[in-house]
């Protein structure tokens, strides 16, 4: 593929590159527990979901590559889905957004802060 078309074979290569470092930040900051690297897996996820709806559209256009593009569009958009419900929770946690639980419960302790004094 290198030989004769070496811009389709770079592309895959990025792609499959995209891919890679996508599951090795997520993996390592599920490891590690970590929400310093948020912002990282939402850039990687936003690349790879660009990259693959991309790709699907113009296979589609050009009425080649059946499913197999096509599937990595969705999973594309899949893996920037669970970045952005990732973000989300991270933020409830830190008490970024209002959730029910998650607010009810800062409440409560610095209720019973307040009341200690």
């Amino acid at each position: 593929m290198f030989t004769e078309a070496p811009g389709r074979a770079a592309g895959s290569v990025v792609g499959l590159g995209l891919w890679v470092a996508l599951l090795g930040v997520a993996t390592a900051r599920y490891l590690r527990g970590e929400g310093r690297s948020t912002r990282v897996i939402l850039g990687l996820a936003g690349l790879v979901a660009a990259g693959n709806v991309g790709l699907a559209a113009i296979h589609l256009k050009a009425g080649i590559g059946g499913v197999r593009p096509t599937v990595g569009g969705v999973l594309g958009v899949l893996a920037l889905i669970l970045a952005l419900a990732v973000r989300d929770v991270d933020q409830r946690r830190r008490g970024g957004l209002p959730s029910g639980v998650g607010s009810q419960t800062a409440r409560f302790q610095e209720d019973e802060r307040h009341a200690g004094l």
